[in-house]
């Protein structure tokens, strides 16, 4: 077989472009420490590593909002902290101004020491987080949620102007989960014992009307009631509006049972025509609830009288703030569970993390000891190649002639 002189230059030319070729390619994967530079060099390998970077790229971003949701709900959580804190020293001090041996300068003491609580109160709920959104507006995170506001009677009130809304973040590709609470959640609680509230009128006499309690929840009818004092030992009980009364003796202490379903009790001596209420219980902010307590002590108690309606109001305002801590407790365990959700989510996450790393690992990292092996191996093979190329085209006849 004759094999001319081109056919020897284009067949070596051709073997020696081939090994540089894959030598620099080899040079390429070792310098890049990638398995394939291109799609095309492994397409089922490069389709699946960008299918894992995807992955990873969504989750790493969960991962960021569940750091986000943990922090503001951390936030969220030291603020009702401080509340809790707050309302037990205002208890205290209910209390101990509810002593009758204070002198009305005395409690005005107890009034300012309330008005600076209420001032805390209202800053918090007034409170901003790091972004510089309100903490309890709802989705209303640049509108400051209470503010002042003064009724037609001249007398003022804080008034929630935010929404019942909650933000949320996407914290798994199915799961949102929320990072705040509104005012209304908060700071807004039913008044009374839950079912029913008791209040008493601009009386004359010295009642004090109790907390009453819950006989029969289904005996209760939700009504207005309004209790009349006849005479110092007998009163009327009618609905609002009215209905046939229900006429009763009264005994210092004793349990009143005469509407269904409830009972309470009134103590002191009350004078004829002096009234009390019984209502279902409403919603009220902790606000008023202080509002009302800080006008008891700024009252003038030195009548009998003045001194039941300041110890009337003072009742009503400990039963208040004890329904306000049981709502705040509320969304302080409703907390506690989004974190615990949020501290699992977190854990898996981190999971998810290392294994979209190592799979991307698996399918694109170069193997150093066995590339480095192969390109010695070329190296070699390409160096044999050139040399054996360069004898064989110095062979020429005329060099025998």
């Amino acid at each position: 077989m004759r094999i001319s002189t081109s056919q020897i230059f284009q067949s070596g030319s051709r073997s020696l472009i081939d090994g540089q070729s894959n030598l620099y390619k080899l040079q390429n994967q070792l310098s890049t420490s990638r398995k394939f530079l291109t799609a095309a060099d492994d397409p089922i390998a490069a389709s699946q590593v960008l299918l894992h970077s995807q992955s990873l790229a969504v989750n790493t971003q969960h991962a960021e909002n569940q750091a986000n949701a943990e922090a503001q709900l951390a936030l969220e959580e030291d603020r009702l902290q401080s509340i809790v804190d707050s309302v037990q020293y205002i208890k205290e001090k209910v209390v101990a101004g509810g002593n009758s041996t204070y002198t009305d300068e005395q409690r005005e003491y107890f009034a300012q020491e309330l008005q600076g609580q209420l001032d805390f109160l209202l800053g918090i709920a007034n409170s901003t987080d790091a972004n510089g959104y309100y903490l309890f507006s709802g989705y209303q995170g640049h509108t400051q949620p209470f503010q002042l506001q003064t009724n037609s009677g001249g007398s003022v009130d804080y008034v929630y102007v935010g929404d019942s809304g909650q933000r949320l973040l996407q914290v798994t590709t199915s799961r949102q989960i929320s990072v705040s609470d509104s005012g209304r959640d908060v700071f807004h609680s039913i008044t009374g014992n839950g079912t029913f509230s008791l209040g008493a009128g601009s009386n004359t006499g010295n009642g004090v009307i109790g907390n009453g309690s819950v006989n029969d929840i289904t005996a209760w009818s939700g009504q207005d009631y309004t209790i009349t004092f006849t005479s110092p030992t007998s009163y009327t009980i009618d609905t609002v509006p009215p209905s046939t009364p229900v006429s009763g003796t009264y005994t210092p202490g004793a349990a009143i049972n005469d509407i269904p379903g409830i009972s309470f009790s009134i103590d002191g001596d009350p004078a004829a025509g002096d009234t009390f209420s019984v209502e279902p219980s409403t919603e009220q902010s902790v606000f008023t609830t202080l509002q009302n307590l800080i006008t008891a002590f700024s009252t003038d108690t030195t009548s009998a009288a003045a001194s039941a309606e300041a110890r009337n109001t003072l009742n009503a305002g400990m039963l208040n703030l004890d329904r306000f801590l049981e709502n705040v407790s509320s969304v302080q365990a409703s907390i506690g569970t989004r974190r615990a959700e949020l501290a699992s989510l977190t854990n898996v996450s981190e999971a998810l993390d290392l294994h979209y790393r190592e799979r991307i690992s698996e399918l694109e990292d170069l193997d150093y000891v066995e590339a480095i092996s192969t390109f010695t191996q070329q190296q070699t093979q390409l160096e044999a190649a050139q040399a054996s190329f360069a004898r064989i085209t110095s062979l020429n006849l005329f060099n025998y002639l």
